[in-house]
């Protein structure tokens, strides 16, 4: 089973923000987050949704950790910009292969 709040804590602690901060700005003290993290109890999705954007993670990276989720758009619009960073790369190689055979020629 998943540990939502075991993950929210680690998240948490990586990204090395404070039980204190948490509280806050869930609108509640340290005591008041640290209750509701010790508490282990089902947490409404808005709360869980709060946690994310002050994480800075999305929801599903919170159900997932510490696997980070890669919307499928994303992944194509970036295996597109390495098809075009391939293609210029190829381009400076045969530029370059072509400048060699030049050199050699000079020789």
């Amino acid at each position: 089973m998943i540990d939502i709040i075991a993950n929210i804590e680690a998240i948490r602690q990586e990204k090395g923000i404070k039980q204190s901060e948490m509280g806050k700005r869930l609108g509640t003290t340290q005591s008041g987050y640290s209750n509701f993290v010790n508490r282990n109890t089902d947490m409404p999705f808005g709360r869980i949704s709060q946690i994310a954007d002050i994480l800075g993670v999305s929801v599903v990276d919170i159900i997932t950790w510490p696997v980070h989720y890669v919307p499928e758009n994303s992944t194509t619009e970036h295996c597109e910009k390495c098809k075009e960073k391939d293609e210029i790369i190829e381009n400076l190689n045969e530029l370059l292969r072509e400048y060699k055979q030049k050199l050699k020629r000079k020789k």
